[in-house]
């Protein structure tokens, strides 16, 4: 990373063989370290502060293990001002039925409408309501859109373009298409 010019990353790591997330940045930042020890892998959801601006990195797992997951995440930025600078972005494995995903088999859907409820827009819903975009593939070739970011609604007005590139899924670097994001700071 530091190769890269990272040279800040944060400190919660997964076991070997696990999955987590990582923060990685030029400039130094305050790790805010995992959301919540109690979910069965903190290392999936964890945060970072730079200045006013929060961010929340998210790898939910499949199916209802990932309810622990949204329940600590949705805690956190309700607890957090309204006013606050934040987003969650990541794999959260959940998308809406017959819009996200070809038909209605996510049972934690519902958590969108929750974390919608404390003040967090799905930016890229709300850029194109009627948008049928994928950023995963099943093996079935069924697509999913399961990647978000999720803003407090003073950072989703400051925010530039959102948008997926497929690049790097069909490339095979990846099987997701990355979510990118623009903010002004």
């Amino acid at each position: 990373m530091t190769a890269l010019g990272y040279c800040h990353v944060s400190a919660a790591t997964p076991p070997p063989g696990g999955n987590g997330v990582l923060i990685a940045a030029r400039m130094p930042f305050d790790d805010g370290g995992p959301v919540d020890e109690m979910v069965p892998e903190p290392h999936r959801l964890v945060r970072a502060h730079f200045g006013p601006l929060a961010i929340y990195a998210v790898y939910m797992p499949n199916l209802l293990k990932k309810v622990p997951y949204w329940q600590a995440l949705i805690a956190a930025l309700a607890a957090g001002s309204l006013q606050a600078q934040s987003v969650a972005i990541g794999d959260f494995n959940t998308c809406r039925a017959y819009l996200d995903e070809p038909g209605a088999i996510d049972a934690c859907a519902h958590f969108m409408d929750e974390i919608a409820a404390v003040g967090f827009c799905d930016l890229w819903r709300e850029r194109y309501p009627e948008g049928r975009e994928f950023s995963w593939y099943s093996t079935r070739g069924n697509g999913f859109r399961i990647d978000h970011a999720f803003l407090s609604a003073a950072l989703a007005g400051r925010a530039g373009e959102v948008r997926y590139s497929h690049d790097e899924r069909e490339a095979g670097i990846s099987d997701h298409s990355p979510l990118i994001l623009d903010l002004a700071m």
